[in-house]
């Protein structure tokens, strides 16, 4: 009697977990980095902020609610087949972000 293997669709550790993974790493070092570009910058600053400060802290506060509702629109469309590919979905948007900022503020 030969067995047969069942199939749940749902992915399981493999080669499919390697991009989010990636993300997730890549976003728990980048996010260190950015807030510690942008608290440097707000703690020398001084008081009243320059308007290149007050551009920062507006971009910080929007880019965070346009990658977050990208990400719920993202966890709520994505079909649940692919377990790997959903979460690589929904980290991708906050991904982006993150990368951008901390390649845009490590310029200077």
């Amino acid at each position: 009697m030969t067995a047969r293997r069942r199939t749940s669709g749902v992915s399981s550790p493999g080669p499919g977990w390697v991009k989010p993974w990636v993300q997730a790493a890549e976003i728990a070092w980048s996010a260190r980095v950015v807030i510690a570009y942008r608290t440097v910058r707000m703690a020398s600053g001084g008081w009243p902020p320059s308007a290149r400060d007050r551009r920062e802290y507006t971009r910080m506060v929007q880019e965070k609610v346009e990658a977050f509702t990208q990400a719920a629109t993202a966890a709520v469309t994505t079909p649940p087949k692919d377990t790997a590919k959903a979460v690589g979905a929904v980290l991708g948007p906050v991904h982006r972000r993150v990368v951008a900022n901390r390649r845009r503020l490590s310029r200077g």
